[in-house]
């Protein structure tokens, strides 16, 4: 069922549950490809005090600087094959430790995808952050993943995700080309849909109590609303 702020709880959970087990530092996005995660963590980054880690751009990071993690995943990927689990755990382990000796709130986007994963976030500081892990699930319907990317583009530059409803050819961040993504053809994302479903959907199970539902299949400023309102919830500060 949803509550009035548009998520769902679980059977015999409340809001006040969810919230009140422990002060909140990680914030984990989850939902398929196309559900808005990227859209969500942008308005998050501008109007709340939080330090977004998109997974993808953490390995880019450590390739462009030529670490040994990064010297890792251009070898793996050099060779055809998709970046470990391992690798992805330490790079995220490292950037977390980081950031996470400040008051910041870490915004994880694209991690974790896996329940193997899952459990590696909640075995990190001697398991010390479990109970300041909270994810927020955006569900939405296959039908409206496939038309959302089907018109999707991405800066050739930067990297930063547009919309569907976007009708621009110039970055507004960077000035770069904006182009269709190459993995958004219909064959790959139904691949992807797939993947998503096999691998990622046990881990809403897993997290039990700690997820709350938003409904990605409203217009974005109900979305917007909806996680602002959860987002209070969990005592994370608006910026002024």
């Amino acid at each position: 069922m949803r509550c009035c702020c548009g998520c769902k709880k679980k059977e015999n959970e409340s809001v006040s549950e969810v919230k009140d087990a422990g002060k909140v530092k990680i914030v984990v996005l989850l939902g398929p490809p196309g559900a808005g995660k990227g859209t969500i963590a942008q308005y998050l980054l501008d109007n709340y005090e939080v330090v977004h880690f998109s997974t993808g751009n953490l390995l880019r990071n450590e390739v462009k600087n030529d670490t040994g993690l990064g010297r890792e995943v251009s070898a793996q990927v050099g060779s055809g094959g998709l970046v470990s689990d391992d690798i992805i755990n330490r790079v995220v382990e490292s950037n977390l430790a980081k950031t996470l000796e400040g008051d910041s709130v870490v915004l994880l986007d694209g991690y974790p995808r896996s329940v193997d994963q899952a459990k590696f976030l909640d075995r990190l500081d001697s398991g010390c952050l479990k109970d300041t892990i909270r994810i927020i699930e955006i569900d939405v319907g296959s039908e409206v993943v496939v038309a959302r990317l089907s018109g999707r583009k991405v800066c050739s530059k930067c990297g930063a995700t547009f919309g569907y409803l976007d009708v621009i050819t110039e970055c507004s961040r960077c000035g770069g080309v904006i182009v269709k993504r190459a993995d958004d053809e219909e064959a790959v994302l139904m691949r992807r849909w797939q993947e998503y479903e096999n691998t990622t959907m046990p881990v809403f199970e897993y997290y039990g109590s700690r997820l709350l539902e938003i409904n990605g299949d409203a217009s974005p400023d109900e979305v917007a609303r909806n996680v602002s309102d959860v987002f209070r919830g969990f005592g994370v500060k608006k910026r002024r």
